[in-house]
């Protein structure tokens, strides 16, 4: 094991945001705001130092708009890119390199009311809420959608650490007995 000096406690602290290029600004702030209840938190152009920054092309400009949860911890970036040049790729897939999904974590009370309010707004949402047991961890509640771009979404209802720490230690008590 390696020694811990000062160069290998210095880090990152957390999460500060993760940035995701639209096609429609406005779709994607139904989406995350009216439908999964984020709140709006800043809106501005792209700064002129962002495309060389960026590595993107001569010209570009492009408008941001910042959104969170009531956790305040990281944020989510919506860019409306304006290229010179049209790139009309997919999004981002599982498997795939790069990211490949937003997992939120919700109340576990208030899944249903989520699920049914995107459902009702006309989102893709690939199933029902859904119980399942992640194995050495526990109980989770959880279904997946799309955002207007196509880029998959999860809605999760985590256990508390308390129900972590009993199914783990459940889970002790069961290897004991074999």
């Amino acid at each position: 094991m390696s020694a811990v000096t000062e160069e290998t406690r210095v880090g990152v602290r957390s999460l500060n945001h993760v940035a995701i290029g639209v096609r429609d600004l406005e779709a994607s702030l139904r989406f995350y705001v009216e439908g999964l209840g984020m709140r709006k938190t800043l809106e501005k152009p792209t700064s002129d130092l962002t495309p060389a920054l960026m590595r993107l092309p001569e010209g570009t400009t492009g408008t941001t708009v910042f959104v969170q949860g009531d956790s305040r911890v990281g944020q989510l970036e919506l860019v409306k890119w304006n290229l010179p040049q049209n790139d009309e790729g997919r999004p981002k897939r599982p498997g795939d390199f790069g990211m490949g999904q937003l997992s939120f974590p919700v109340d576990a009370e208030h899944i249903g009311v989520i699920h049914a309010r995107l459902v009702r707004m006309g989102y893709e949402v690939y199933s029902d809420p859904t119980t399942t047991i992640v194995k050495n961890y526990g109980p989770v509640t959880l279904f997946l959608c799309e955002d207007p771009d196509g880029t998959q979404v999860e809605l999760i209802a985590l256990p508390s650490p308390d129900v972590v720490r009993r199914f783990r230690a459940q889970l002790n008590q069961e290897d004991e007995g074999r």
